[in-house]
């Protein structure tokens, strides 16, 4: 199996790249242009990316990557946040399942039918923190890996 991945990117002289709203020194991709890009990086296992830049325009290689570094690295940002933030929410529901599923127990031997409602929440928490930790953070780990491949893809025009 191949590593590498090859993007291929047509530009002609009216189309522009970059974002209209940043600043020459805060250059960032166009939205349609980081879909595409999104769009062709299927496999997240893949270990080298080469974008080629091909047309009429006049864009330098330098400010293409610039601007690829600087929309991916925010991407990158927000999903390490909102991982943080799972891995929180996770301990939190952990930890109220435990301490609602210790009240239950000690409830168990006067009240059985409010210990048993009880364990029935105390198993919902625990669920929910699972689905959050291990599900949810997956799929926010393999954005990652995907946006550092692209971050750290050759860009070449031609």
């Amino acid at each position: 199996m191949n590593n590498d991945l090859r993007i291929d990117i047509f530009l002609d002289e009216t189309n522009t790249p970059f974002a209209p709203y940043f600043s020459s020194d805060d250059l960032h991709l166009s939205s349609d242009l980081e879909e595409f890009i999104l769009s062709k990086l299927l496999n997240c296992k893949r270990r080298e990316v080469d974008i080629f830049i091909k047309g009429e325009n006049n864009y330098h290689d330098k400010l293409l990557k610039t601007a690829i570094v600087n929309t991916f690295s925010n991407r990158v940002e927000e999903n390490e946040y909102i991982y943080g933030r799972n891995n929180m929410k996770a301990i939190i529901l952990y930890a109220f399942g435990i301490i609602i599923g210790l009240i239950g127990l000690s409830l168990s031997s006067r009240y059985a039918y409010f210990a048993g409602i009880l364990s029935i929440v105390c198993w919902v928490f625990i669920w929910s923190g699972t689905e959050v930790y291990f599900f949810e953070n997956r799929q926010i780990k393999s954005d990652i890996r995907k946006y550092q491949n692209i971050i750290n893809a050759n860009v070449h025009k031609k």
